[in-house]
């Protein structure tokens, strides 16, 4: 078996002929969304196929029922997926229907059948990776951008949604007409909605963490961790407490760097970008058969491996927001001139300059250890000091057909790949296709083995990635250039209103928005004291050149 997949895998990889998804025509900046006609595209290098395409694509994620999710209702009985539901959670709402939103959801949900072709909705990368920002009255949209949603709010929200079918009959009838069942049938859906909870609520138990992720953070490789060590793996005491949230990284770049993940854990040169997309698509409500397996032939996942090749290639297209000055207002060409010098000086040591309009631009990340930096070290700590046990994966190497054993303890890192390389093997054709699909030249990087550094990537559309650090910690450019001690150590986020001068968005308290207390374990805003020193004067032509990258 094996052997025939290795020749079927060579014989795709000459045959492939590396087809690339649909796309078109750029968008026009200025242009309005689609399904959101009151929200305008920048320029980013997508088309309108590309961005819809992108925005819904599924990976396999299966959260819960399409039906359920378009009748489910908040508490107080308004719309799940409406204004009072996701959309005050940072969800992205959608006005009307595109060719890949039928169904008129928010931004990132997506919908994938399972083997007896019942649609499920899920969330896909745009959900955690699409921002917007308003100005005086225009909403920009920003593809790749940091989202602002609250993801621990939500998966709470969605329970409380089930729980109100489950509370009375009157709610749970309502629920059944609504999603077309009989009555025959009532009693197995209130089982189905019952256990889907249940699954939920160990899952939200499961990841509970003591510091709130609030607004656009999320300890993703957390939660990875335990969905492969204690859910997939069956084994309760490799719980571990996902405490270090950090901001969703931007898309525009990250496929052309040499490492991504914030601590530059992972090399990006094929395939390795397949086995990012097939974790996250096993961590974001995926699943994953390991029982009674060796693993040599693969195991059986919900990762839908006919898109993750796409969805690569759209991201790799994808440009950094030029700075909109139609709407932001112009640059001043004489402080940006200036700026360009203070950069020189003082960050471009770091935060090399990238071409956003070089689609085969190859960056390289600089990786400054944790106490040169001097941010947070919580996200590299927990990475660092990960260890699970391994169960049934003892004596099996870590990349299923190669590299070093598993013992029975092993990083928790190692086992996910083990898990992930586990799940490509069962589709090998597949895999292929998507490793061609979505293979571009980018510098190579070896793997660290003790990665206790943070990632210093180009700056190209820093103007509309606020908050700033690796864990969200500085509402605004203007405070980061700020000494740690003198900067705002409470603040609300979730306003989306910009401010051109501070560089960022508002920050005040306000409706649906979280207070992010960098007293707290994991939120400090210590350290990154690079630039703190200059002038007012330069602070602010420097500032003019970072709205220019």
């Amino acid at each position: 078996m094996r052997q025939g997949h290795l020749c079927a895998l060579a014989v795709l990889v000459a045959l492939s002929g590396c087809k690339r998804p649909s796309s078109g025509p750029e968008m026009a900046p200025g242009a309005p969304v689609d399904g959101a006609p009151k929200v305008i595209d920048l320029d980013q290098g997508w088309s309108h196929a590309d961005q819809d395409g992108a925005s819904y694509a599924s990976f396999g994620s299966k959260l819960v029922p399409k039906a359920w999710l378009l009748h489910l209702e908040n508490p107080d009985g308004s719309p799940f997926i409406g204004d009072k539901g996701m959309g005050a959670l940072g969800f992205l709402l959608q006005a009307s229907p595109s060719a890949g939103n039928p169904d008129a959801l928010p931004v990132g949900v997506t919908i994938a059948k399972d083997a007896a072709g019942h649609e499920w909705a899920g969330l896909g990368c745009a959900a955690c990776h699409t921002g917007e920002v308003d100005y005086r009255g225009t909403r920009m949209r920003i593809d790749g951008g940091q989202a602002l949603i609250d993801f621990d709010a939500f998966e709470g929200a969605l329970i409380a949604s089930l729980e109100r079918v489950l509370g009375d009959d009157t709610s749970f009838l309502a629920f059944a007409d609504a999603v077309g069942t009989p009555a025959t049938g009532r009693d197995a859906l209130r089982a189905e909605v019952a256990s889907l909870r249940d699954k939920l609520q160990a899952r939200h138990a499961l990841n509970a963490s003591p510091v709130p992720y609030g607004r656009g953070r999320l300890d993703a490789f957390g939660q990875i961790f335990n969905s492969v060590a204690v859910e997939f793996l069956g084994i309760p005491g490799n719980k571990r407490v996902p405490d270090a949230p950090v901001s969703y990284p931007v898309m525009w770049d990250a496929s052309h760097l040499d490492l991504v993940q914030w601590n530059g854990s992972a090399p990006n040169a094929g395939p390795g970008p397949l086995l990012q997309n097939v974790t996250t698509a096993l961590a974001v409500y995926g699943s994953l058969d390991v029982s009674g397996r060796d693993g040599l032939d693969g195991f059986p996942s919900s990762v839908d491996f006919n898109r993750l090749g796409d969805i690569q290639d759209w991201f790799y297209k994808l440009r950094a927001p030029a700075w909109p000055e139609e709407v932001l207002g112009a640059l001043d060409d004489e402080a940006v001139a200036r700026g360009s010098k203070v950069y020189a000086s003082e960050c471009s040591s770091c935060h090399a300059l990238s071409d956003r309009n070089d689609p085969k631009r190859e960056l390289k990340a600089v990786l400054t250890p944790v106490n040169e930096v001097g941010t947070d070290p919580r996200m590299v700590q927990n990475f660092l000091n990960g260890k699970v046990n391994t169960g049934p994966w003892q004596g099996r190497k870590t990349a299923v057909l190669a590299g070093p054993v598993l013992g029975a303890q092993a990083q928790s890192i190692d086992v996910v790949a083990h898990a992930a390389i586990g799940a490509t093997l069962r589709h090998p054709l597949a895999a292929v296709h998507d490793a061609a699909v979505s293979w571009h030249t980018v510098y190579k990087a070896g793997i660290a083995q003790h990665p206790d550094y943070y990632k210093a990537r180009p700056l190209s559309g820093i103007w509309a990635s606020a908050p700033y650090l690796h864990n969200g910690s500085v509402p605004t450019l203007a405070e980061l250039l700020k000494p740690p001690s003198e900067r705002v150590a409470k603040f609300w986020v979730g306003g989306r209103e910009f401010d051109p001068a501070a560089v960022g968005n508002e920050y005040g308290e306000g409706p649906d928005r979280t207070l992010l207390d960098t007293a707290l374990p994991g939120n400090s805003n210590a350290g990154h004291a690079f630039g703190t020193q200059l002038s007012d004067a330069q602070k602010r032509d420097l500032l003019e050149y970072l709205k220019s990258l």
